[in-house]
């Protein structure tokens, strides 16, 4: 009764998931670390900052779907137990999650673009609220869209073999009847055409209109560094007065936060298109019985998703200077901490800690 249907998803979930979800959620941590400190606060590290709380709580609600792919899991009696009566949930609540990181990258990529064209913008205050209030919309919308997500699948949870073996299979709402029409659907007509609509909803708000309008967004996000980087190079050489000095400065700044957004957007438009356009042809067919090849393409398009939650934190060492000397001092920070406290530990001990001292040394 193994919970994974074929090789490819038993391998990728057994040993690339379980690296990404380490690696993604140490790195979103170290990337909180960061956008949370106070010299670092602005509108576009505020949205990056949720952003990274998203990634860490999508991969955490992935890790059970995870674990059940480990043989001494699924053969456990009670794993089987609670990962049957809880998966959808846990399903749900993941794409709940991808859901927020959508909005919030969309949130900051419009930020970008409005602040390049209307440089006061950046400089500009919001009010505190204000920004509250954006954040809250980004998380509870996509959790309305997303709440037929927990019903949307009847998974009834069995035991077999004089209760020595649990087993569930889940069944779509959606279909008129379920296992090559062996069994009828009891479900209402309504409740079946109310679960239709959300996922027709969530489509077009989750999945369609928020690629769509993120590859527009991205494209003139391009267009508009582009044009920077022109302007910036003709007045380089225009360069007498102080004011014009640190100008550019401040140019060369919003530029290489820009260049890291820009990244950022190219790279989860890449991870998590393929997942999208899997999703629609999944409602277009609306048929529990794919074909091995297209289960294996949502199997690779699941994979980029998850690739792309672990990836933030390698754009901003690799492209953000200010990032990673920011991160150094904070590390360096803490370990010079660490070590007053010792050193403190020691100047005030007795003889007897002065050989634990040593040790310490």
């Amino acid at each position: 009764m193994q919970l994974h249907r074929n090789d490819l998803e038993k391998y990728v979930q057994l040993y690339l998931f379980p690296c990404l979800i380490v690696f993604g959620i140490l790195g979103n941590a170290l990337n909180l670390t960061v956008l949370l400190n106070k010299r670092m606060r602005s509108r576009a590290n505020t949205f990056l900052s949720l952003l990274a709380i998203s990634d860490i709580a999508f991969l955490v609600f992935l890790t059970p779907h995870v674990l059940a792919t480990f043989h001494f899991l699924y053969v456990n009696y009670y794993f089987r137990w609670f990962y049957f009566h809880t998966k959808i949930h846990w399903l749900a609540l993941a794409n709940w999650m991808s859901a927020v990181a959508i909005w919030v990258v969309i949130a900051v990529c419009a930020d970008r673009l409005i602040g390049i064209r209307k440089p006061l913008y950046i400089r500009s205050h919001v009010a505190s609220y204000k920004m509250m209030l954006i954040l809250a919309l980004i998380v509870v919308a996509p959790f309305l869209l997303t709440l037929f997500r927990h019903f949307e699948h009847y998974c009834p949870v069995n035991n077999l073999c004089y209760d020595t073996q649990v087993y569930s299979k889940c069944f779509p709402i959606t279909h008129d009847v379920w296992q090559s029409h062996m069994f009828q659907n009891t479900f209402s007509y309504a409740y079946r055409k109310f679960i239709r609509m959300s996922i027709l909803t969530n489509t077009v708000f989750i999945v369609m209109c928020p690629i769509i309008l993120l590859a527009t967004l991205n494209i003139l996000l391009l267009c508009a560094l582009r044009q920077r980087s022109s302007e910036m190079s003709l007045i380089q050489d225009d360069i007498t007065t102080k004011p014009c000095v640190n100008n550019q400065k401040h140019h060369k700044t919003e530029q290489r936060v820009t260049l890291t957004v820009t990244l950022i957007v190219t790279l989860f438009t890449f991870t998590n298109g393929p997942s999208g356009v899997v999703s629609f042809f999944d409602l277009v067919s609306d048929t529990n019985a794919k074909p091995t090849w297209w289960y294996n393409a949502g199997v690779f398009a699941n994979s980029l998703v998850v690739v792309g939650k672990a990836s933030n934190f390698i754009i901003f060492c690799l492209f953000s200077k200010h990032f990673r000397k920011r991160l150094f001092g904070l590390a360096q920070k803490k370990v010079h901490e660490k070590m007053g406290k010792n050193f403190g530990k020691c100047s005030g001990g007795g003889v007897g800690d002065e050989k634990v001292c040593l040790l310490m040394g």
